[in-house]
């Protein structure tokens, strides 16, 4: 089925992110460019398409044949998205994909959630303020759920946050720690805790997920 078929599926991406003076924070997509991929539907339907996903507003987006930048309207008709040997499923019918990351021979979902984030405003002496820099946007544009103006005064970074699941059945249970890990893996707790600490696991960095939740895996 050619890429212009898969358009019922689809609704059109407007006002795709523009920042103008703040393209320092990037565009909130998780691949630096889109990248092919293919779209299987429940119904056993596989459609190639060029892919992205964005982060902020934690939509799947592909590119139509003339580099309209588009959106998956019915992410519940879809069984996985494939980009590379990457592999996404849609978890909500409002748009959002969880990445499966492989741990040895089992695997782990992820899920990424970008926010433009305010370091504070500019300083007498050329630096910036931190008093807000607690301030968060979620979104910065205008037909996707809102606009956030940046002012030119205040300087942003975009923060990735993510969180991570195991499934079990159809349902999928959160882990942000390993004391939240080890009480998925009833009875090893103590051993799953002593792991991370040894090894110093930093749940910023997907690597080192990676490394406790075979070890987690490896005690079942």
């Amino acid at each position: 089925m050619k890429t212009i078929r898969f358009c019922i599926y689809l609704l059109v991406l407007s006002c795709f992110h523009t920042l103008s003076a703040q393209e320092e924070l990037g565009n909130g997509l998780l691949l630096p460019q889109f990248e092919q991929g293919t779209v299987v539907f429940k119904n056993g339907v596989r459609s190639p398409a060029t892919l992205n996903y964005d982060m902020i507003q934690e939509q799947m987006l592909f590119l139509d044949v003339d580099n309209t930048v588009m959106r998956i309207n019915k992410p519940l008709d879809i069984l996985v998205v494939i980009i590379g040997e990457r592999r996404f499923f849609p978890i909500s019918s409002i748009g959002v994909f969880y990445e499966e990351i492989q741990a040895g021979k089992d695997s782990f979902f992820v899920e990424r959630r970008a926010s433009i984030v305010s370091q504070g405003k500019a300083s007498a002496y050329g630096g910036y303020s931190q008093t807000q820099s607690s301030t968060s946007y979620g979104s910065w544009q205008s037909d996707m759920g809102g606009t956030v103006q940046l002012k030119a005064d205040e300087k942003f970074k975009l923060d990735i946050k993510n969180t991570y699941y195991l499934k079990s059945g159809n349902n999928y249970k959160r882990f942000l720690t390993a004391n939240s890990l080890g009480k998925l893996f009833k009875g090893h707790e103590s051993e799953i805790k002593a792991f991370a600490d040894e090894e110093s696991i930093n749940f910023r960095n997907l690597e080192d997920v990676v490394r406790l939740v075979e070890y987690a895996y490896s005690l079942k």
